[in-house]
């Protein structure tokens, strides 16, 4: 058996970036960006009233002014005013000169076509062209995932047409003909599929939004036959759940044969996953997952998203640390243990409290968890307060 960092160097280094690809802006969500986006022009690309209310001289050293005009967003006027000059001006609208500042309308007495100060304010009420970027400054790096307020940047400097990961193709087969469809009753000795569901939900939480699910019971030609219907030699990953042990129904070694793949290795010295297969053939990645579902949970957050990460150019998750708001008792085990738990940010460090667990097919806890703890070999206990590494699998709660 390896140990989970030496399977993950493994991984590391038979996983690539797949090419790239040119979508739309409203096809970005959750894409991976694969060039630097740098500002156009200046942000803002011009001096502009931060609210509404009157434009003056910074100078200024008069309390009464003459209103001359109004500019409202949008529009666009030159003009140099004059000691004791005001325009009216509104949220967002270019200054008419330099050396102006904004009062704010609620500090004014207004009456017809003249105001007169009845506060003072030190704040210029001014954004200043560029102070939020520089013409050419890079605001968005590669590797980057893309959600709303990326988008939301982007339009801002133009940019509609991105270079992102292209999106992997991804194959999921379930086996076992214990394994029913979530729809129908079990009848006795039988289980639902929930696999295909937490496959198909982690993998959208990583962006990709379509896998193939397939399902075959214990019978090998049953398996190989949806392997040459669905060409599976042509995706660039292959997920195939049970069947990754050594029992006579067990067939994951003879499906990577099938697509001429090279194993890399079948056994890691983990808790709960150890039955894990990781092969390559050519560029395409192939993972022999352990049935039980918090097994399949474990694995894909250790294992499957850091090479779904390097496939779209991002870089691997690594543990953070926290500290234990609870004693965990009953932990030492031959192999290490990464436990699910729950982690908030209180008064400004991170706590996560672990979450029991009953086997490796338990699958009942797992909506409450959202980060792993990584016990280490043979830890008998951990007290409350001990700093430990975790694994984030989803954000922490505030």
């Amino acid at each position: 058996m390896i140990s989970v960092i030496q399977a993950q160097q493994t991984i590391d280094q038979h996983s690539a970036p797949l090419a790239n690809e040119t979508v739309s802006l409203d096809e970005i969500h959750g894409r991976v960006l694969r060039e630097p986006v740098a500002a156009a022009e200046d942000i803002p690309a011009f001096d502009r009233s931060a609210m509404d209310g009157y434009a003056i001289r910074a100078d200024n050293v008069t309390e009464e002014f003459a209103v001359v005009g109004e500019i409202r967003a949008g529009q666009t006027e030159d003009r140099q005013l004059k000691p004791g000059q005001a325009i009216r001006i509104f949220t967002g609208a270019r200054l008419p000169g330099d050396g102006l500042k904004v009062v704010m309308q609620e500090h004014v007495e207004a009456d017809e076509d003249r105001i007169r100060l009845i506060k003072q304010n030190q704040n210029s009420n001014v954004r200043k062209r560029g102070e939020d970027a520089r013409a050419g400054e890079v605001l968005l790096q590669p590797g980057h995932r893309l959600d709303a307020t990326a988008a939301a940047l982007l339009a801002s400097v133009g940019k509609t047409s991105i270079q992102v990961s292209r999106q992997p193709r991804i194959l999921h087969l379930t086996t076992g003909d214990e394994i029913v469809p979530p729809e129908q009753k079990p009848e006795s000795g039988q289980i639902r599929n929930s696999n295909a569901s937490l496959i198909a939900g982690l993998c959208r939480e990583q962006g990709i939004l379509t896998v193939r699910h397939f399902h075959a019971g214990d019978d090998l030609p049953a398996m190989l036959k949806v392997f040459s219907d669905v060409k599976a030699e042509t995706y660039d990953l292959v997920l195939i759940s049970g069947g990754s042990g050594q029992g006579a129904y067990d067939f994951s070694t003879d499906l990577f044969q099938h697509l001429n793949a090279t194993i890399h290795f079948r056994e890691i010295n983990v808790r709960p996953g150890k039955p894990l297969i990781f092969g390559t053939a050519s560029s395409q990645i192939i993972f022999g997952l352990p049935g039980n579902a918090l097994s399949h949970f474990v694995c894909f957050q250790l294992f499957v998203r850091r090479a779904l990460e390097h496939l779209q150019a991002r870089a691997p998750s690594t543990p953070i640390q926290g500290f234990l708001s609870d004693t965990m008792n009953g932990t030492q085990n031959a192999r290490e243990t990464w436990w699910p738990a729950l982690t908030s940010l209180k008064e400004g460090r991170l706590e996560c409290r672990p979450i029991a667990w009953k086997s490796s097919g338990d699958i009942t806890r797992l909506p409450s968890a959202n980060a792993l703890i990584h016990v280490p070999v043979s830890t008998s206990s951990l007290p409350a307060g001990t700093m430990v590494n975790l694994l984030l699998t989803r954000n922490a709660h505030s």
